[in-house]
């Protein structure tokens, strides 16, 4: 029953892939669906995209290992939510609307008239997108080998072969469109597994008694003994928090939505759907309470323990829609990174920067777009079956990479206009590069700080895009400039020339 209903959910996914293609005429439609979406839409493929698979398989194995500290997680990307909406939302679809922006780093050439602040950022979208696919991909076959009952490596292809169709045909139409029907997958799952599991155990006051006996920092919002420290605590608000603003597969959302005044609805939804799944890391905490009671082995890693929770103590039916519902929180996310990596190469190094603005046919660049995002399955797919690190911790460090070097350049370039140009390619190039030192250093042991290298990485590039700023010459940019209300309003996003 489990495998059933698990083939059914992926046909019907592969099915909105296939409808979806028949509406792929153009770029406008395949990166931002064409601007048609209401705010339900856009809010909940926000909220599913911030989830993902390294929310309900990661995050789930690290609240297995330190308790409630992780859930700070959870809060602060709720408030990051709220931050991204309040800052970026109506900015970005009003300058998308005007210049017909189609990329994050499309916006930012517009802001800082240069290419090489397009090229930097691209190449960080595209690192950060990488490391984040690993994630979902390293979840996705976690969970399918157990739905499946097969070998890790053949329940890898089984899931990315599935993600390829839908994603390399239906482009974001099919992304949005999944999303939705995900998300309300995602919160049923969600509520299942939270209400069943905090009866399994017994109830909130048991459960907590016996975390604190098994051992009292897990019951603490962060450790005073363990890995998740205070400095840990302050580097999840950087990065989840502040650098919410800089996670190119969700705030590239607020490009699609239909009109502005929708995004305050689409606000308060995103947040409040994303705080209803993040029930599900509450299975890391029953986990832990089944194991030392010895009703239930303990998994082999981390990233087994929703997997193995699930089997174990859910019915077929209820276990199937649940593992349906991590599916698509796996699914969801990966078609958003694929999207944003595959247009980083197309539009933004190769049409761009290559071709140096060249008005290249519609369906020559729509081509160039699927190839191209199936190229990056491909590599990730490879790259993903021997991932060098936990699900949890390399999305940890993807959004770190994304925060560090999008983040400053992005959101506080929108709102201030001091910022320059000489100070935007520095910030976005130190940002990127010592995000992926620091992580590389630290996961080598060679130098292991006590804040994450992200916030480290983002700390840096802000100070320099401040400091480089106030010493550099101030540039005009067009994204300030006063034109007519009736300009800005009537004007076509679809037909709108960017080169």
């Amino acid at each position: 029953m489990i495998l059933a209903i698990g083939i059914i959910y992926l046909l019907v996914i592969l099915v909105i892939g296939l409808f979806s293609m028949r509406h792929q005429k153009d770029m406008d439609t395949f990166y931002t669906g064409g601007r048609r979406f209401g705010p339900w839409l856009v809010a909940l493929a926000v909220s599913s995209t911030t989830m993902s698979g390294y929310g309900f398989i990661g995050l789930t194995g690290l609240v297995y290992e330190n308790g409630y500290a992780i859930f700070m997680i959870g809060i602060f990307a709720t408030a990051g939510i709220f931050v991204s909406f309040l800052v970026l939302a109506k900015p970005m679809r009003r300058i998308t609307q005007k210049f017909g922006a189609l990329t994050i780093p499309d916006l930012l050439e517009i802001r800082y008239n240069s290419k090489a602040i397009r090229a930097i950022t691209a190449l960080a979208i595209l690192g950060g997108a990488i490391g984040y696919q690993m994630a979902q991909y390293k979840a996705l076959g976690n969970m399918l080998e157990t739905v499946l009952g097969v070998d890790y490596k053949l329940a890898l292809f089984i899931g990315v072969a599935i993600l390829t169709v839908y994603v390399v045909g239906g482009g974001m139409i099919s992304a949005v469109w999944t999303d939705f029907i995900q998300m309300i997958v995602m919160i049923a799952g969600a509520l299942i597994v939270f209400i069943g599991g905090m009866k399994m155990v017994g109830g909130m006051s048991q459960l907590n008694s016996e975390l604190a006996s098994i051992n009292p920092d897990m019951v603490q919002a962060y450790h005073t003994t363990g890995p998740i420290g205070i400095f840990a605590f302050i580097s999840y608000f950087f990065i989840y928090v502040i650098g919410h603003q800089g996670q190119p597969h969700v705030v590239s959302k607020f490009y699609m939505i239909r009109k502005i005044s929708m995004l305050k609805w689409a606000c308060i939804i995103a947040a409040g759907t994303y705080g209803l799944t993040a029930l599900l890391w509450f299975v890391g905490l029953y986990t832990r309470v089944m194991v030392n009671r010895g009703e239930m082995a303990a998994p082999a890693t981390p990233d087994m323990v929703a997997p193995m929770f699930i089997e174990t103590f859910f019915p077929p039916v209820i276990a199937g829609l649940i593992f349906a519902a991590v599916m698509a929180a796996i699914m969801s996310t990966s078609e958003a990174f694929l999207l944003v990596a595959s247009s980083s190469i197309v539009r933004d190094i190769y049409q761009q920067i290559i071709k140096k603005g060249e008005k290249l046919p519609e369906k020559k660049e729509l081509a160039l777009s699927r190839w191209f995002t199936l190229v990056i399955i491909v590599v990730t797919f490879l790259l993903s079956l021997n991932p060098p690190d936990l699900v949890g911790w390399l999305g940890n460090a993807s959004w770190g990479i994304f925060s560090a070097s999008l983040v400053p350049v992005l959101s506080i370039g929108i709102l201030w206009k001091r910022a320059t140009r000489t100070a935007a390619i520095w910030s976005s190039a130190l940002g990127f590069i010592f995000s992926i030192g620091l992580y590389i250093l630290k996961v080598k042991g060679i130098y292991v700080p006590a804040l994450d290298t992200g916030a480290i990485a983002m700390i840096i590039s802000t100070v320099s895009l401040v400091g480089i700023s106030l010493i550099t010459k101030q540039e005009a940019s067009p994204i300030f400039e006063k034109t007519s209300r009736e300009k800005t309003t009537v004007e076509d996003p679809a037909t709108a020339n960017f080169s």
